[in-house]
C-alpha cells in the first residue's frame, strides 16, 4: 500500500486522545479543563490526513475534486444524517416549540456547512444555554467543509503554479491565519473560536507535516523524543488549559504541535509514542471518534432535558454510555459499510445532495411551522411564550458584552416628565426590575434610571469572569452616581446565586465589593437598598413548566427546593445583613415573597412563569415580587 493510504495505528490512537478528552470534558468539564482541545487535535489530523492523499494526488497525476468531495460525501454523510434524523426526532418528542424550531434551524445550518457561523450569531449573553443546543458540536464540522472548500482549489493551483513553493505557502498561510487568530480574541473571542480563517492554522499544521514542510528527523532517538515530547504537550494542555483563557490564538499551539509531533515521527517507523498509542483498545476507540464525537453531545443535552435539570454524575455516565453504544452501532452498521462501497462518482455525489435536500425540506417544515407548537395545549402554549416576558428595552438600555451606554443616554422608568430619584445599579438582573419598578412609580409622578450591564455586578473592584472591563466600569459607574444629585436611592441588584459557583476567593471578592459600593453611596449621602439573591431554577423555566405539562405534570411543583437555596445563599445573606447594618441600607428579600418553605418555584397560578430563562425573572415574577412594596 502507497505511503498516502497507509493505514497508521498511532493516528487511530490520536484520534482517541482527541474524542476522549472532549467527552470527559463535556460530560464532567471540571473532571479535565483543558478537554475541548480535542477538537483541534482532530483538525491537526484532519489536515494531515487529508492533504496527505491530495499531496499524493497531484504528484501521481490523479488530482480530481470530483473524487475528493465523494470521498467527503461517503466519509462524513451517513453517520451524520443518521445523527440529524435521530436528533429531531427526539426533539419533536422532548423540546417545546422554541427549541424545536432553533433545532431545526441548526439542523438547516449543519447540512449547509454553515453551523459555525449560526453559533457565533447565537453566542451572546441572552442566546440560551450552549448546554442546551442538542447540535452545537456540528461547529467544527463547518468549520472543516469551509476550509474544504477552499484548500483543494488553492493546493491544485500552487501545484501548477509553482510546486516547490509550496512549503514556503503552507507555512505563510498558517502564520497569517495564527495571527488572525491572536488579533480576533482582542476583538472578538467568539469569532476567534468559530470562524474558519482563524481556526485554519489548525489544519495547516496538519498539512504541512502531510507534504514534509519540516526538518527531517534523522535516527530512532530523535523519532522517539520528539512523539514523547508531543504527548507532554498535548497531556498539559488537557490538564493545564481551561475555558478561563483566551482560546484558540497562541493557547492553541502545543496541543496543535503536539500532534504533528507524534503524527511526524511516526511518517517513517513507529515511535515510543506511537506504539503507546496504538494500544488495541486506543484504536478502537480511534475507529469510532468520528461516531462517538456525532452522538456524545445529543446523548448529553437530551438528557438534560429528559430530566428537565442538570445531569447527576451517574446519569453523565449513562448519557456516556448511551452514546458509546450508538457511536459503535453507527460505525459498525452504517459508517464502516457505506464507506467501503465502490460506486461511480456520479451516484454517490447524486445520492449525498438528494439526502441534503430531503433533510433540509424536513427541517424547513419545523422551522416553517414554529416548532409546531400544536403539539401544546393552551397552557403550554401560554408557559413556552413567558420566555419572552423579558425587557424590551435591553438593546438599547441595558449595556451589552461589548458597549457601554453612556451616563446621559441611560434610560428611565416611570413619569416620564419626572427626573429619576432613584437608580437600579445591577447587573442583568435589574433589567426586568427596572420596568417593574418604574410601573409602580409612574402613579406616584417619579422615575427609576436603569444602570445595568450584563456580567457586571455592581461590586467596586470585584473582576467579573470573562468581564475584566467591569473593574473600570464600575468605578466610572460610582463617581456617576456620587455626583448625580438627583438622585437619593441606589438599588443594587446582583445574580448572586450565578457568581456563588466559582471560586471561595472569588465569591468573598464579590461580596466585598458589594461592600465596598454600598458604604461607598452611603457616605455620598445616598439611600441603598439590597436586593438579596433570586432563586435560580434547575432548568430554562418556560421550557421545563411547558414539558412538565405536556408530560402531565404539576407545573407548579418545579422549581428549586428550598432547603437547596438555602444552603447555596447562607453566605450571601449573611453578609447582606451585616453590610445593611453598617449602611442603614433597605433590604428587598425575594426568597420570602417567591418560595414557600419547601420549594422556590418557577410557575406560580396567579402570577404565572416567573422566570424568562433559568435564572432571570420575567416582567411577571419581577411585578410579583415587588407587589406589595412601597418603592
Amino acid at each position: 500500500m502507497d505511503k498516502a493510504h497507509r493505514f497508521r495505528r498511532d493516528i487511530q490512537g490520536l484520534r482517541a486522545l482527541a474524542v476522549l478528552p472532549v467527552v470527559l470534558f463535556h460530560a464532567f468539564p471540571a473532571l479535565l479543563p483543558g478537554g475541548f482541545v480535542g477538537v483541534d487535535i482532530f483538525f491537526v489530523i484532519s489536515g494531515y490526513l487529508i492533504t496527505r492523499i491530495l499531496h499524493a494526488e497531484l504528484r501521481e497525476e490523479r488530482f480530481s475534486i470530483a473524487g475528493f468531495y465523494v470521498r467527503r460525501i461517503k466519509r462524513l454523510f451517513p453517520a451524520l444524517y443518521l445523527m440529524l434524523a435521530v436528533s429531531m426526532l427526539l426533539g419533536l418528542i422532548l423540546l417545546p416549540p422554541a427549541e424545536l424550531r432553533e433545532l431545526a434551524k441548526t439542523c438547516l445550518a449543519t447540512i449547509g456547512f454553515f453551523a459555525n457561523i449560526f453559533f457565533y450569531n447565537l453566542s451572546g449573553y441572552f442566546d440560551g444555554q450552549a448546554e442546551l443546543k442538542p447540535l452545537l458540536h456540528t461547529w467544527s464540522l463547518a468549520v472543516e467543509e469551509q476550509f474544504y472548500l477552499v484548500f483543494p482549489l488553492a493546493l491544485l493551483a500552487m501545484w501548477r503554479i509553482r510546486p516547490n513553493w509550496l512549503p514556503a505557502l503552507l507555512w505563510t498561510a498558517a502564520g497569517l491565519s495564527l495571527a488572525w487568530s491572536v488579533r480576533e480574541l482582542g476583538v472578538d473571542a467568539s469569532r476567534a473560536f468559530y470562524y474558519p480563517w482563524p481556526r485554519a492554522f489548525e489544519l495547516l499544521i496538519g498539512a504541512i507535516v502531510a507534504v514534509g514542510a519540516h526538518p527531517k528527523i534523522g535516527n530512532d532517538a530523535a523519532r522517539n523524543a520528539l512523539s514523547l515530547l508531543g504527548l507532554l504537550l498535548i497531556g498539559g494542555s488537557l490538564l493545564l488549559l481551561s475555558e478561563k483563557q483566551p482560546f484558540p490564538g497562541l493557547a492553541a499551539l502545543p496541543p496543535c504541535i503536539g500532534a504533528a509531533l507524534i503524527i511526524a515521527a511516526g511518517e517513517e517507523k513507529e515511535s515510543v509514542a506511537g506504539r503507546m498509542l496504538g494500544f488495541a483498545p486506543l484504536v478502537l476507540i480511534g475507529s469510532l471518534s468520528y461516531s462517538l464525537y456525532l452522538w456524545h453531545w445529543p446523548a448529553l443535552v437530551f438528557g438534560r432535558y429528559l430530566v428537565l435539570r442538570p445531569l447527576t454524575s451517574a446519569e453523565a455516565v449513562a448519557a456516556m454510555l448511551v452514546a458509546l453504544a450508538l457511536a459503535w452501532a453507527s460505525w459498525r452498521y452504517v459508517e464502516r459499510p457505506l464507506l467501503q462501497w465502490r460506486l461511480p462518482h456520479r451516484p454517490v455525489l447524486i445520492g449525498g445532495a438528494a439526502t441534503m435536500a430531503v433533510a433540509a425540506a424536513v427541517a424547513a417544515v419545523v422551522v416553517l411551522g414554529n416548532g409546531l407548537p400544536q403539539r401544546l395545549d393552551p397552557l403550554g402554549r401560554t408557559m413556552v411564550a413567558a420566555a419572552r416576558d423579558s425587557s424590551g428595552f435591553r438593546t438599547h438600555c441595558h449595556s451589552g458584552e461589548h458597549d457601554v451606554i453612556a451616563y446621559d443616554r441611560l434610560c428611565a422608568f416611570g413619569d416620564r416628565a419626572a427626573t429619576p430619584s432613584v437608580a437600579v445599579w445591577g447587573d442583568s438582573f435589574g433589567a426586568e426590575l427596572v420596568v417593574a419598578m418604574g410601573e409602580k412609580l409612574a402613579p406616584e409622578k417619579r422615575s427609576v434610571l436603569q444602570i445595568t450591564a450584563s456580567g457586571c455586578p455592581p461590586s467596586l473592584g470585584y473582576t467579573a469572569p470573562h468581564r475584566p472591563a467591569c473593574v473600570a466600569y464600575n468605578d466610572a459607574r460610582l463617581d456617576e452616581l456620587r455626583a448625580d444629585r438627583r438622585l437619593r436611592e441606589i438599588v443594587l441588584v446582583v445574580n448572586y446565586q450565578g457568581f456563588m459557583v466559582d471560586s471561595p476567593r472569588q465569591q468573598m471578592a464579590l461580596l466585598d465589593g458589594v461592600e465596598r459600593s454600598a458604604r461607598a453611596l452611603h457616605a455620598a449621602g445616598k439611600a441603598v437598598t439590597l436586593v438579596y439573591s433570586i432563586p435560580r431554577m434547575p432548568f430554562v423555566a418556560p421550557t421545563a413548566l411547558a414539558m412538565e405539562r405536556l408530560r402531565g405534570g404539576d407545573p407548579a411543583s418545579f422549581g428549586q427546593l428550598r432547603s437547596d437555596f438555602d444552603r447555596h445563599d447562607a453566605m450571601v445573606s449573611a453578609r447582606l445583613d451585616r453590610i445593611a447594618r453598617a449602611t442603614g441600607a433597605t433590604r428587598i428579600v425575594p426568597s420570602q415573597r417567591l418560595c414557600s418553605e419547601s420549594l422556590c418555584p418557577a410557575y406560580m397560578p396567579g402570577p404565572g412563569v416567573l422566570y424568562f430563562d433559568h435564572a432571570h425573572l420575567s416582567i411577571a415574577g419581577a411585578r410579583y415580587l415587588l407587589a406589595n412594596r412601597k418603592v
